[in-house]
């Protein structure tokens, strides 16, 4: 496939997720606001200071990623008690718990409030000022990975060589091991911290991937999300 050919696949396959409604709100949200604070950050804070801050979040993207999946996404803590349990749930758990699930695909509005007011915070407290730049990239990135995460996971085949190689990787994490390949949006984070595996033939299902340690004595401890563990049909394998 030539570059030309890539870049027409990574569009049809990005208007494919559009299409889904789903997604499509949720991405036009984001996509919105990056616009609107685009725009008033040029006109507030410059032309370079807005295309710095773009390049720094582009770099921090793979780590944000990984730290944020890893470490918050999949805080077993957070089941311990029933506000936390709840919230964790919609964010992350129930996702796990049905991949294909197309209404949790999509990280939940007030997690996205959340993780953008960390980014606006971390980069005030660090001088990066003013935040309207930050903001914008942030949201503008959020788009991007809400767009390669639902494309993981909906129907249908990818054209593009990106997206398909994504929803491979992504797929072990989800039905082989969820402490492989935390990166989303590229497989960046998992090369350098030794995270990352393509081959499945490699690893050894494990039994937590799809509950995330919420099981046994945990679970019977901490009763606010049991259900029925099994996996709806159809839905057990990578596709």
């Amino acid at each position: 496939m030539t570059l030309t050919q890539e870049i027409r696949a990574l569009a049809a396959d990005a208007f494919a997720v559009l299409r889904h409604p789903d997604a499509r709100g949720a991405v036009l949200l984001y996509s919105a606001l990056a616009a609107v604070f685009f725009v008033y950050s040029v006109v507030t804070a410059g032309i370079l200071w807005t295309l710095a801050s773009a390049l720094i979040g582009i770099a921090l993207l793979p780590a944000v990623e990984f730290v944020t999946h890893k470490y918050v996404l999949h805080w077993l803590d957070l089941a311990r008690t029933s506000p936390t349990a709840q919230f964790w749930n919609r964010v992350h758990y129930a996702h796990h718990m049905d991949p294909k699930d197309t209404r949790v695909i999509l990280a939940h509005p007030a997690s996205v409030v959340l993780l953008v007011s960390v980014v606006a915070g971390l980069s005030w407290l660090v001088g990066l000022r003013p935040i309207a730049p930050v903001m914008a990239i942030a949201f503008a990135l959020f788009a991007f990975y809400e767009i390669v995460h639902f494309a993981c996971h909906m129907d249908g085949d990818m054209r593009s060589r990106y997206f398909t190689a994504r929803r491979q990787e992504h797929a072990l994490h989800h039905y082989v091991d969820e402490n492989r390949n935390f990166g989303i949006t590229s497989a960046i984070a998992d090369r350098v911290l030794g995270t990352r595996i393509v081959d499945k033939k490699t690893l050894t299902r494990s039994p937590t991937a799809r509950n995330l340690g919420y099981t046994g004595e945990f679970a019977d401890r901490y009763p606010y999300l049991k259900r029925d563990e099994t996996p709806p049909a159809g839905r057990t394998r990578p596709e």
